[in-house]
């Protein structure tokens, strides 16, 4: 019997996000027949480093034959090398350092990473005008390698960009908050009692409603994330089976989740050694396709969420 290891933090406390991910995961048992007939190994690593590494050592010790999960980039980071010396695929949904794919040999990500968040960030700061940003972040690793990628990918356009870093917020044109939902609303919350109309910029985790929550005028507000189920073609009929066991639209990371697990369906399907296929193939998954190149999904997307009186106004993919 096949035995996969899910592993995220569980908890709503922790982040609303987990709900979303396990939503994800009990579709994926009524989708996916070889997932549903698979042994699942469940651990809520808290989103940390602490958490990731015991959840590894359980998972390695069980023998399982895949890891979906590790949603923190702390927790994936901390045990992404132990997945790769036990030989075990680490099929990321959503863990967007740019460092993972290469610290293990099994890594595999679905999203979009935060090199490429990054890139479209700015590609569309420079379209939209806001040519000077003032970059902010919180002490997770998420958010501090999302601010690295930020700095890189000005430092390395040199002047084929107009977007500049500038350290006093008083001379930015827009304000980019690099971190988790909660210090992101934070964020937004605080600079907004403060008096700061700027437009703010929000990276991946930020894409919830939670944001603008208690915000009667949150401004102008981006976030940079993934696709919903809704806005792509290919996954309308997950979203519709999404809506009739949940009343509405699949979220953001549900979609990355079901991708995740339809991967381990479709090489078990085709009786494929998973690392193998997800090393060599390509594949048709509810998030549209996957291939990985080292690691990196090649057609990965980002999405830019536009708010607008306190709700998502527009939703449009970056190229």
């Amino acid at each position: 019997m096949m035995r996969l290891g899910i592993c995220a933090a569980l908890d709503v406390g922790t982040t609303l996000h987990a709900r979303s991910f396990l939503r994800g995961v009990y579709l994926s048992n009524h989708l996916f027949s070889h997932v549903r007939r698979a042994q699942h190994l469940y651990f809520d690593d808290g989103a940390s480093a602490e958490g990731g590494r015991a959840a590894a050592e359980r998972f390695i010790e069980a023998g399982v034959d895949a890891v979906i999960g590790h949603f923190a980039s702390d927790s994936a980071a901390a045990v992404a090398e132990s997945y790769a010396q036990a030989g075990i695929p680490l099929i990321l949904p959503a863990s967007t350092s740019a460092a993972l794919t290469a610290a293990g040999s099994t890594t595999f990500r679905i999203c979009a990473s935060d090199r490429l968040l990054a890139k479209r960030l700015l590609d569309f700061a420079e379209h939209a005008g806001l040519h000077r940003l003032a970059l902010f972040a919180d002490p997770s690793l998420h958010g501090q390698r999302q601010l690295h990628e930020l700095r890189n990918a000005v430092d390395s356009s040199g002047d084929l960009s107009t977007v500049k870093i500038v350290t006093d917020p008083g001379q930015a044109d827009a304000l980019v908050f690099c971190g988790r939902l909660k210090a992101s609303h934070r964020f937004l919350v605080e600079n907004r009692a403060a008096g700061c109309e700027l437009p703010l910029f929000f990276t991946d985790d930020a894409a919830s409603p939670a944001l603008i929550s208690g915000l009667d005028a949150p401004g102008t507000v981006y976030v940079v994330s993934f696709p919903v189920a809704a806005d792509l073609p290919e996954a309308q009929s997950v979203d519709l089976a999404y809506q009739q066991m949940y009343g509405t639209s699949a979220p953001v990371y549900v979609i990355e989740t079901l991708a995740a697990f339809s991967l381990v369906e479709l090489a078990a399907r085709q009786r494929r050694g998973l690392l193998d296929a997800l090393r060599f193939d390509e594949f048709s998954t509810p998030a549209g396709p996957v291939r990985f190149n080292d690691g990196e999904n090649s057609h990965a997307r980002v999405s830019l969420w536009i708010y607008a009186d306190k709700r998502v106004h527009e939703r449009r993919l970056l190229y």
